[in-house]
């Protein structure tokens, strides 16, 4: 922490001379009320570390958390996102005021589809006879690895698209060849990468609570060593993966996955038709899933197409990226398309 001898004022011209010291990563500019003046003063820079961006990238298990203190923070012009202890309570972008959607992937029609590749990843590890930590964390490890891709994709503000569909739909099945036409097809699996990851966390977890419960010996400390390199080779193996795929999306066109984490392509162009789909439901409160009917020709090209496929394709969803970096989700429930536009949670970051 650095406490600036004099207070500066705070005003544009302060803000803009700070600015290039200010890595919104790790550093954020204090300010108070002056108890005289009731005027606002920036009295120091505050190091808060990079363990809190690297936990919301899904690069560490852990890291402190901002200040607990009104955060307010921009990644573009005409947005202010406004957080406390890391945790997104409003945003303002572009004069409207949006609040976060929450995590979509944990409950609702979102979570519903996501549950068998979930199962999938558990049965997969119990045939490999890999020890895990339980299916709650395995879970959550199965959803992580997707909020990392977009994460990536929204890092790069190029905006992108991401498709997943059943592992039982291959490539030449006329219900995807009917509705999407892939580029670039491909047979790419970040299944491997993530069980690794999974099996080597428990074995360096679990070998430090044995260790802990006995004397720790010269052999121990070795181990736990090895265990330790294992882990973070797995790690780093997995957010390259991550990175891999996330890099796809800036060639134009859908990334198509399968729930069981295949590529199956890139640079895909949906062809899907729905000529009865005239609106979309947007919606403004995730916990009931309840919202307002939009008319579709009020969205971009991009998130048009989006909606035709998953309106031709009710079991699968739809991952749209805005160039502005905004991620939103869309999935066919029963005969409405439902449309989260605000996607944002401490898993995410954003």
């Amino acid at each position: 922490m650095i406490e600036f001898k004099r207070a500066r004022d705070f005003t544009i011209s302060e803000l803009v001379k700070l600015a290039p010291a200010a890595d919104p990563i790790q550093v954020l500019i204090g300010v108070y009320q002056a108890k005289s003046s009731k005027e606002l003063k920036i009295w120091g820079l505050i190091e808060t570390g990079t363990s809190f961006w690297e936990l919301t990238r899904h690069e560490a298990f852990s890291g402190c958390s901002p200040p607990h203190a009104l955060t307010l923070s921009t990644k573009k012009a005409g947005q202010v996102i406004f957080s406390r202890a890391g945790f997104i309570f409003l945003r303002l972008d572009q004069g409207k005021i949006e609040k976060p959607s929450g995590t979509v992937f944990d409950k609702g029609p979102i979570a519903n589809f996501l549950k068998k590749g979930k199962r999938n990843l558990i049965e997969e590890l119990k045939k490999r006879n890999i020890a895990f930590f339980g299916e709650e964390y395995t879970g959550f490890d199965y959803t992580e690895f997707i909020e990392r891709i977009l994460d990536r994709i929204r890092e790069e503000f190029h905006g992108g698209t991401l498709i997943i569909i059943p592992e039982e739909i291959k490539p030449n099945d006329t219900r995807l060849k009917d509705r999407i036409v892939i580029k670039y097809s491909c047979d790419f699996n970040a299944w491997d990468p993530l069980i690794d990851k999974i099996e080597k966390t428990h074995n360096y977890f679990n070998l430090m609570e044995t260790i802990r419960k006995q004397e720790i010996l010269a052999k121990d400390v070795t181990k736990c060593i090895v265990a330790v390199k294992d882990w973070q080779t797995a790690e780093r193996k997995l957010t390259e993966t991550a990175n891999f795929i996330s890099s796809l999306s800036a060639v134009d066109g859908a990334v198509v996955l399968n729930e069981n984490l295949q590529l199956l392509g890139f640079g895909a162009e949906i062809i899907a038709i729905s000529p009865s789909l005239k609106k979309i439901k947007v919606i403004t409160d995730f916990r009931k899933n309840t919202g307002e009917y939009r008319d579709m020709e009020l969205f971009g090209t991009r998130h048009r197409s989006a909606f035709r496929f998953c309106s031709s394709f009710e079991n699968a969803i739809a991952a749209i990226v805005s160039q502005d970096g905004g991620i939103k989700l869309a999935k066919r429930v029963g005969s409405d398309v439902l449309f989260w536009p605000n996607i944002s949670s401490p898993s995410l970051g954003i």
